[in-house]
């Protein structure tokens, strides 16, 4: 796993050109994260070839005991289990620094960039849009990603 500021986990997803890429922002403390992380995992399986999975994890408090890489055992164990074969990467900005620049309440929270590398949807659970349990996988991201891997149809107006 690597450390990486958002900026740059931004950067990144840049690079992947023609790609979809699916950024997940969660951490171990998290219960809904560790519920839908292998999702995130599977979703990547699903299509190795268009769409590229980025977990980016928020354990970092920003204490000086405990900076972003003390983390990173116990985060490669969680890995090696998940069988996660995708990109991680650790946040080096603390988690509520982060909350407040990307205006975002609290995790889970997964967002979808299209082949453009434009932000097509941010999922989270500040809404009730996803009902009591809160977005999954299963019921809304993955629908989404199979109807943006649809062949193009006319242009909505």
């Amino acid at each position: 796993a690597e450390i990486a500021s958002w900026e740059e986990a931004q950067e990144f997803i840049k690079k992947q050109k023609g790609k979809i890429v699916v950024v997940d922002l969660w951490s171990t403390w998290c219960e809904p994260c560790l519920r839908e992380f292998p999702h995130l995992v599977a979703l990547q399986k699903k299509y190795p070839e268009k769409v590229v999975c980025v977990s980016f994890n928020l354990n970092y408090d920003g204490s000086k005991n405990s900076p972003p890489e003390s983390n990173s055992e116990e985060l490669m164990e969680f890995f090696s289990k998940q069988k996660a074969d995708i990109v991680n990467l650790i946040s080096s900005t603390p988690d509520e620094k982060l909350y407040e620049s990307i205006n975002l309440a609290a995790i889970p929270a997964a967002y979808v960039y299209g082949p453009d590398g434009q932000l097509k949807k941010r999922f989270d659970n500040e809404t009730l849009a996803y009902g009591q349990e809160g977005f999954t996988y299963e019921k809304h991201i993955v629908p989404l990603i199979d109807e943006m891997l649809q062949p193009t149809k006319k242009p909505e107006k």
